[in-house]
């Protein structure tokens, strides 16, 4: 079974400051033992929402599928391991509550979907503390280094 682990980034307090219809954040997946990426993401903005962190989450965890898809044979398993339970429960139940729900959160749950599709394994989903995910190590590092997470 291949382990992957998920993070990711977003200072809500920039979400009003931007005139941009977009609002960005980082992503970040690692495998824990040399496999680590961070990537840039901009989520379409919807009225009325301030905070995003939990679709970002859930993009982090589909990017993980993805990368698994791109890395692994499609008859082998994977784990994704999420310090976020908010986006752990929708990845595992692939829906969220009709009263949360909006067209950013329906993107990120169409994203996961395809990439489990193209995974073509069984994928399951935990939740790890912050302070032993690797992927999270990575978005400290950037933030360490001075790079926010809304930067271009």
């Amino acid at each position: 079974m291949k382990i992957f682990y998920a993070d990711a980034s977003f200072d809500w307090s920039f979400t009003n400051k931007t005139k941009e219809s977009v609002v960005r954040g980082k992503i970040a997946v690692s495998d824990g033992d040399g496999f680590n990426r961070v990537e840039k993401v901009a989520i379409g903005k919807v009225e009325g929402l301030k905070q995003y962190i939990n679709i970002l989450e859930l993009t982090a965890i589909a990017r993980a599928v993805e990368l698994a898809s791109e890395t692994l044979n499609k008859d082998k398993s994977l784990q994704i391991f999420t310090d976020s339970n908010v986006a752990m429960f929708w990845a595992r139940a692939g829906k969220i509550r009709p009263k949360v729900l909006t067209l950013a959160h329906q993107n990120a749950l169409d994203y996961l979907k395809k990439a489990r599709l193209e995974f073509g394994g069984i994928v399951t989903f935990d939740t790890v503390p912050r302070e032993r995910n690797p992927a999270g190590f990575l978005l400290q590092a950037e933030l360490d280094n001075g790079n926010k997470p809304h930067d271009l």
